[in-house]
């Protein structure tokens, strides 16, 4: 049984707090309990904690979007937002989400012109190979990731041969 810090009798109030990665602990028997403060109810409850009294402090998050007032959950159940302004008020929440789904990129690229020159599809063709080599790396296949480091080198290749 743990014992009260301030004298050998039991405890019947535990405070445990973590605070910057340390954790720290206060136990108090009864007397010790009332004389700092805290009401221990007839079943040792303490019943008028509150999170604020033990020092914690909550931040309502922004739950809806102002322009459209799609909340988050919404989100979570349609896969679809409702405005632009969504982006912005749940960018914290979509970041991972759109980082899964789109290769780690969370900037948009854009498209190439229909008529992009070849300079332009062998650029973008680098690009696509660069990001397949990086998952093919990262997934431990090796013989697909050589696969893809000869063609890499065949398009650096021909670039330099076109340029002499």
């Amino acid at each position: 049984m743990t014992t009260c810090d301030y004298c050998k009798r039991p405890a019947i109030y535990h405070d445990t707090r973590v605070s910057n990665g340390i954790t720290k602990t206060v136990s108090l028997c009864e007397d010790h309990a009332k004389e700092a403060g805290i009401d221990i109810g007839p079943d040792g409850i303490s019943i008028s904690l509150t999170p604020e009294m033990m020092g914690f402090t909550f931040t309502p998050s922004i739950s809806t979007c102002p322009d459209c007032g799609m909340a988050l959950a919404d989100y979570k159940e349609k896969a679809l937002l409702g405005c632009p302004e969504c982006y912005v008020t749940f960018k914290e929440q979509l970041i991972p989400v759109i980082a899964n789904l789109q290769e780690k990129h969370t900037q948009h690229v854009g498209r190439s012109p229909r008529r992009a020159s070849a300079d332009i599809d062998r650029h973008i063709a680098i690009r696509r190979l660069l990001s397949d080599l990086e998952r093919a790396v990262t997934q431990e296949a090796y013989e697909e990731a050589a696969d893809i480091r000869d063609t890499l080198r065949d398009l650096h290749q021909k670039d330099d041969d076109s340029a002499l």
